[in-house]
């Protein structure tokens, strides 16, 4: 999936997880057909709501 272009800094971000929650995660992926950048980012987006 190309980035967008934009005008901030991008920063990396490495999560560590259970391996349980891992697997939640890639299932949820494959059920709903998103990368889990798309998913995580989806997530730190509500934030912006809070």
């Amino acid at each position: 999936m190309p980035r967008k272009i934009t005008t901030e800094p991008i920063k990396r971000l490495t999560i560590e997880l259970p391996e349980s929650e891992y697997r939640l995660l890639e299932e949820y992926c494959i059920k709903k057909q998103h990368t889990k950048r798309q998913v995580i980012r989806y997530l730190i987006q509500q934030l912006k709501g809070l």
